[in-house]
């Protein structure tokens, strides 16, 4: 339909102004027509009344009693000298038919009186006659404005239509327009995605392929423990790896359609900086890269935000510049207030490396989904370019800012700018690690864990027997439940919970818990697992009755830490 229209608009319009010419041209020759017959409608009036006169003082006027003649019977039929036209109207006609035959009686008096009748009768015939004159004249001014009207009518119509028809014509070309931006934007993401999918299936199997290849070779060393060591710690390393690549995706979905939301708890600066040092110190030693980090000086510490989401930019920012640093180079976090009043303070990261640079042209789109500097990029370095596009939409998200200063072969800064609300309770939140490992010990501490999958239960049996902690396994929340119910008060120092399982799930077994007429049961940490590490997941646990939520896989020094605070246990 719109190709239809697109190719025929030009066609139909230019018609359109052919008619409406056509049209006016004959309107105005037409009303030309009209103006002549209702003109000699009124000569013959007048013309009459000077012939009668003329009769009656005497002097005959033969010449215009013939003109008379013609113009009464060119008004009829048309056809004359005067280029007379027959208006094709009743009323009009049936008065000069009349007074066709009234003009014939006055000329037969007119004959009489010049044979000596006296001219009384010819003076009644004339005003007889001059009044239906005048009544032949308003139908034809009425017949001309009628055709007046119905040419206007006419005229309107077709330059309505031909309005509408430009304006369909524009409004198709503008949606054309639109849609062919939305095209080539469309294809533009699409592109880009197919690279970002080309080069994630690539990031994907490589550490897959490391796990694999690792785990085929530990299977044929069972008896070396060193290079079975080895084999373990490259498969830790390479699964590492697939998880944040993963997390790279979910984060970049939940942005694109809206639904990340910030969870703001009381946090420590210092501590933040210091536990995201720990994460990267022995990469920066294996790298020979120098890592540093400054906070000194820092007024206030102690704030309120989303902790998880600004370590998650910060982490994001020095595994950047840890990547594009060579050994020899330096990586700077750095952390300094520029500002604060009673309620909030203003922070400001930097992130600061001698590595390889950004050029002037890629900075402009650094911050873009799916942008890498160019393809050789995602091949000698690895990632999925999405790492710096989360970073500043999280950023956006808490009203914050993020820039980029660099140049080519002289390193590169990022500067994240965050007003953040100062936590005048001066209570840190949340549980703590600096990723050197911990140290636990859980003897005499017995678990109720309800996991349906039978590896992830054996894997988180393990790591809690490690410890010295007694396991209960149940395959569900139903069976969690009843396990629970069955079971004197205290037996349990604790519940791990994973939160999607048949029969019941650990939402509704968490609930169902705090629901028993027990002393423990409103008291008893539940922790959940699962594998969605979203932040209204982790709202929607504590909502249901949770105290902690881990997401999975698990992450061993992470579990211990959350479970020593849920029971109050010491851990080193």
């Amino acid at each position: 339909m719109k190709k239809w229209l697109k190719r025929l608009s030009p066609g139909l319009l230019a018609l359109l102004f052919c008619l409406i010419s056509i049209f006016a041209l004959m309107t105005m020759l037409h009303m030309q027509g009209n103006a002549r017959v209702i003109n000699y409608t009124g000569i013959v009036r007048g013309a009459t009344q000077q012939l009668v006169k003329q009769e009656m003082n005497g002097f005959p006027n033969d010449t215009l009693t013939a003109h008379l003649d013609g113009i009464v019977s060119e008004l009829s039929t048309g056809e004359g000298e005067n280029d007379l036209v027959a208006l094709p109207d009743e009323a009009y006609q049936a008065l000069i038919q009349q007074l066709q035959q009234e003009w014939g009686e006055l000329k037969e008096e007119i004959v009489r009186v010049r044979e000596g009748r006296p001219s009384r009768q010819l003076y009644v015939l004339s005003e007889s006659y001059f009044d239906l004159a005048n009544r032949a004249v308003s139908a034809a001014e009425r017949y001309s404005e009628k055709c007046v009207t119905k040419s206007i009518c006419v005229l309107l119509f077709l330059s309505g239509g031909f309005v509408v028809l430009f304006v369909l014509l524009r409004v198709s070309e503008a949606r054309q327009k639109k849609a062919k931006l939305a095209l080539d934007m469309a294809e533009n993401a699409s592109r880009a995605k197919s690279e970002f999918l080309s080069r994630i299936s690539h990031e994907i199997r490589t550490p897959m392929n490391g796990i694999t290849g690792m785990t085929a070779i530990a299977r044929r060393f069972v008896d070396d423990p060193e290079k079975m060591t080895d084999c373990l710690d490259k498969i830790d390393l390479s699964a590492s790896y697939l998880l944040s690549l993963l997390n790279d995706v979910l984060d970049m979905s939940k942005i694109e359609s809206g639904k990340i939301q910030l969870d703001e708890q009381p946090f420590d600066v210092t501590e933040l900086l210091n536990r995201i040092q720990g994460m990267f110190w022995r990469k920066a030693e294996d790298s020979g890269v120098t890592l540093r980090m400054r906070c000194d000086g820092l007024p206030v510490t102690q704030v309120i935000g989303d902790n998880l989401r600004i370590s998650q930019v910060l982490v994001n920012l020095v595994s950047n510049a840890m990547k594009f640093t060579p050994p020899g180079g330096s990586v700077t976090l750095e952390a300094r207030q520029t500002a604060e009043d009673k309620e909030t303070v203003c922070l400001e990261f930097t992130v600061a490396d001698t590595g390889i640079g950004i050029s002037e042209a890629f900075q402009q789109h650094i911050f873009e989904p799916f942008e890498q500097a160019q393809p050789a990029t995602a091949r000698q370095y690895g990632g999925t370019g999405l790492g710096l596009a989360i970073s500043s939409s999280f950023v956006k998200l808490m009203g914050g800012t993020i820039d980029v200063h660099s140049k080519l072969g002289e390193g590169t800064q990022f500067v994240v700018s965050l007003t953040l609300r100062r936590n005048l309770a001066g209570a840190a939140g949340g549980p703590q690690t600096d990723a050197k490992g911990i140290v636990c010990d859980f003897t005499g501490v017995r678990i109720l864990l309800a996991e349906d999958n039978a590896i992830n239960a054996e894997i988180a049996t393990l790591l809690l027997e490690d410890v010295g902690a007694k396991v209960d396994h149940a395959e569900n929340g139903k069976a969690a439940v009843d396990l629970f119910s069955m079971s004197p008060e205290g037996t349990f120092s604790a519940i791990l919970m994973d939160v999607q399982m048949p029969v019941m799930d650990g939402l509704k077994a968490t609930r169902t818990i705090r629901a028993l007429h027990r002393p423990d049961a409103g008291q008893i940490p539940v922790i959940g697992l699962s594998a969605n590490a979203f932040q209204e997941d982790r709202k929607k646990a504590r909502e249901h009755g949770m105290n902690a939520y881990l997401s999975k896989p698990l992450d061993p020094d992470r579990l211990y830490q959350t479970l020593g605070q849920v029971i109050h246990r010491e851990t080193a």
